[in-house]
């Protein structure tokens, strides 16, 4: 598989080309694109005007829980990510814990995919439903024609995206859906290595997608928010640091 993308982008599983050839007739065109809410696919929208909340999304709905008695006194609080990866969602959670830096208090995050942890961390049952059952509605949602859709191997909805910490306030938090983003930044490596990564995405190419030889379907324009700054590389001919 060849990348096509910013040099400034790369991926922990890029290297993997280096090792293992490149196959040019598998071209994997890695453009950053940010989504913003209004704009959301139809599946991962926010049911607004549902008066029965527990029908609400359960992508959504993951944020709506609360950490038990004995965790609140451990962490700040908690937020989650779904990742798109060759066909499947991953949901992924983040711990914060208050730490003062230089009279500041900033947070420290900690990535989890450990579904078994979050679920003692996490109440089982609240207002919202249970969050057992919202996990099991995410990991069982029919989600290949999204990756048809936006013709990507890769897309993450973050629910939590950009969550920072200012005296006793929080702030600067916001969803966003993003295709192609780093995997490296959410640790995606917990669950894949590079190897296991590099090779799932491109038989996803080849055969879901069905890239290569055939025509490439270009995403919509109005998702385009990065357009400029791509060249053409392979990791194989990349120097090491």
């Amino acid at each position: 598989m060849m990348i096509i993308g910013k040099k400034s982008q790369k991926d922990y599983y890029d290297g993997v080309a280096g090792t293992m050839g490149i196959d040019n007739t598998i071209v994997y065109k890695r453009e950053l694109i940010e989504i913003e809410e209004k704009d959301f696919p139809d599946i991962i929208k926010r049911n607004r005007y549902s008066w029965r909340k527990s029908n609400d999304n359960p992508i959504i709905k993951l944020a709506n829980h609360h950490l038990t008695k004995d965790y609140k006194k451990i962490y700040e609080g908690y937020g989650h990510f779904v990742i798109g990866f060759c066909g499947k969602l991953y949901i992924g959670f983040k711990l914060y814990r208050k730490e003062l830096y230089d009279g500041i208090y900033k947070l420290n995050t900690i990535i989890t995919y450990d579904i078994k942890s979050i679920k003692n961390l996490i109440s089982s049952q609240s207002y919202w439903g249970n969050i057992e059952e919202d996990i099991n509605a995410v990991q069982n949602m029919d989600v290949l024609q999204l990756f048809r859709d936006f013709n990507t191997p890769v897309f993450i909805y973050d629910g939590d995206y950009g969550r920072t910490y200012s005296l006793v306030r929080w702030y600067n938090n916001k969803c966003k859906f993003i295709i192609n983003p780093n995997l490296s930044d959410y640790q995606f490596y917990k669950v894949f290595d590079a190897f296991q990564a590099f090779q799932e995405i491109s038989m996803f190419m080849g055969g879901v997608l069905g890239r290569g030889e055939k025509e490439i379907v270009e995403v919509a324009d109005k998702y385009k928010i990065e357009q400029h700054g791509f060249d053409k590389w392979s990791f194989r001919k990349e120097k090491k640091v």
